[in-house]
Order: structure tokens, then sequence, then C-alpha cells
């Protein structure tokens, strides 16, 4: 078996201390640049594997930062990783990434897991009808402040006291429904995203606060997975309906897309014979046929935001919500003249 390569190995192999070697490959300013050049050299033709949790010890902090994200067959959920990826490693700290799947249980072996691998923080993007009782690894009872600095990305937790940044769902619920009813459209439904996060319960909200404060009817809800395969559903059940409707908000752009397929494949164009509106903004929204009309979620700036507060953390509870926007693309237009 080979004997294990360390310090003293690469300090021996170049006549420099241990202590000399050891700041070298932390690029220490008391070392000079060719001595510093000199031990990476022999660090890496000699196969030395840097001890990151021993050094972890030393400097009583780490440089990892767990990031628990709910589901990855959402890609929604895939950008705000990356914006949360970019910032940390800016930073110069690295990812230990875990996916809840939705299951709460998952979520609580991997904080476990987390924790016991001596992370420097979390970043959650909490599983749907996560409480505070599900995350007692981080927050034990009686106890204020989490173990490890934490933020929540996406979805509030209203019974936590963390800091939190989130999409302000309501308005865009609002915004959403009030971008049909200003294209004359008057019998509009809702599709998909359960009730178990703060995110789809706003985004309803929203939407029957503005057809209520334009005195029409309030939306008929058609509660379904966050799926593409449940917005193909949903437009074929609502198409071949005898009165369908002529506008529908999609909880999400990936439901959206779902149903531009359907319409599409009983021969129905969105935005001329339907309306359909999604909310997100993700980068394919572009790019379907048509380019669907969307509520834009700054997810940069949510996820960069929470990164940062991570690397400054404070005491107690802040929630930051950032506003979303209007994209008007090709998606939505008038009702149909039978409508």
């Amino acid at each position: 078996m080979n004997k294990r390569v360390t310090l003293r190995t690469i300090a021996d192999d170049l006549g420099i201390t241990v202590a000399t070697a050891s700041l070298a490959l932390r690029r220490h300013p008391r070392i000079s640049p060719e001595t510093t050049q000199r031990v990476e050299q022999a660090a890496a033709r000699l196969g030395y594997i840097y001890n990151r949790a021993a050094a972890n010890l030393r400097q009583t902090r780490s440089n990892l930062v767990a990031v628990c994200v709910s589901d990855l067959s959402n890609p929604v959920f895939n950008e705000f990783l990356v914006y949360i990826e970019d910032e940390l490693r800016e930073h110069q700290m690295q990812v230990f990434l875990g996916i809840a799947r939705e299951d709460l249980a998952v979520q609580r072996h991997f904080l476990q897991t987390a924790l016991e691998q001596g992370v420097g923080g979390i970043v959650l993007l909490p599983v749907r009808g996560t409480t505070r009782a599900d995350l007692s690894a981080l927050l034990p009872e009686g106890q204020i402040d989490p173990v490890v600095p934490t933020v929540v990305v996406s979805r509030a937790l209203m019974d936590v006291a963390l800091p939190q940044f989130v999409n302000d769902d309501q308005l865009a619920g609002r915004l959403a429904a009030q971008c049909l009813i200003d294209h004359g459209h008057k019998h509009i439904v809702w599709v998909g995203g359960g009730q178990q996060t703060s995110t789809a319960q706003n985004r309803l909200l929203g939407v029957q606060q503005a057809l209520s404060a334009a005195g029409l009817p309030q939306a008929e809800i058609l509660h379904g997975p966050t799926s593409r395969q449940f917005g193909h559903q949903s437009a074929r059940a609502l198409l071949t309906r005898d009165n369908p409707p002529s506008g529908v908000v999609c909880f999400s752009d990936l439901i959206a897309f779902g149903m531009i397929t359907g319409c599409q494949e009983l021969g129905k164009l969105p935005g001329r014979d339907i309306s359909i509106i999604g909310c997100d903004d993700m980068e394919e929204a572009h790019l379907t046929f048509p380019p669907l009309t969307t509520i834009a979620v700054d997810k940069a700036e949510i996820g960069r935001r929470a990164s940062r507060r991570l690397l400054a953390p404070l005491t107690g509870q802040d929630i930051v919500v950032l506003p979303p926007k209007l994209v008007l693309r090709e998606t939505v237009g008038p009702p149909a003249p039978d409508r």
C-alpha cells in the first residue's frame, strides 16, 4: 500500500519546513510567489491531497455550504441553484448539494448529514409542507438561532425564524390575471400548483384578488402537480369542453409548456384560440412556439442575496420579498370571437 503523502513529505522533498509548505498551499502572503509555486508543483507531482476537514478544524470555520433543493425535476430550481452556487464560489465557498425530492424524510436526513459533516452554513429551498418541527436538527426546541447560519429561498416558512428570500407571489398572481383581464378575458381558469407551499397559495390568492377587483367571477381551480404532463392533460380536458375558458393562468412555466403542447395537438394555437400565461420566466420560456407570456421571478437576485446574507450572518429573522414583472410574449391575445 502506498504511504499517504503529507505536508512532511512535501517539506522533505523541497528542503523546507512543514510550516512553510502549509502556508504556501494556503497562499499566505508571507510566502513568496516562487516558493508557493514550487510547493504547489511538488504537491501535484507527489499526489498530495489537501485535508480540508483538518484545515477547517484549525480555522474553526468551514468553507462548505450545504444547499438543499426540494426537487430538480423542475428546471426553475436548477436556475436558483446556479445563482446560489455562483455567488458562493465568488467567495471561495464550496457547495455540498442535496436533492430532497419533495420528501420531508429525505430533507431531514440530508440536513442532519450536512451538520455532521461540519458545514459552515445551509441554503434551504424547502420541500412542500415543511414546518419548524421538520427542521429540528437546525433549530432544536427552545433555541432561537440555528446551529449554523441558514437561509431559506423561494418558499416562505411563516413559522420559522430564519432569514428568507422569496418572490412576491401574490403580486405575481395579480399580474398574471390582470394581463388576461386587460386583453378582454372573463372566463379564466387557474391550472396547477397544490396548496402545500406559500408559492402556490399566494399566486392563486393574487389571481383571485385581481378577478374580484375587476368584478369577475373567481377562477375555476385545477390543482395538480407541477409538471408538463399535468399541463398537457389540463389542456385536453379544458379545450374539449362545450364551454372552454378563454384564458388560463398556470402556476408555473413548466405547466404552461405542457399546455402549449396539448393545445397544438388539438389544432389550437395559444394566443389565438386560447391565452396562456405562466410564471417564473424560465430560460426555455422564450423558446417555445409561440413564445410564452409569463411572470418573471428575479431568481438571480433572490439566489445571490440569500447567499450574501449567509456569508454575513445576523441574528433574527428577516423576510426579503422581491417584485416580479410581466413579460408579454405571444401566448396571450384577445379572446377568440366565439368566447
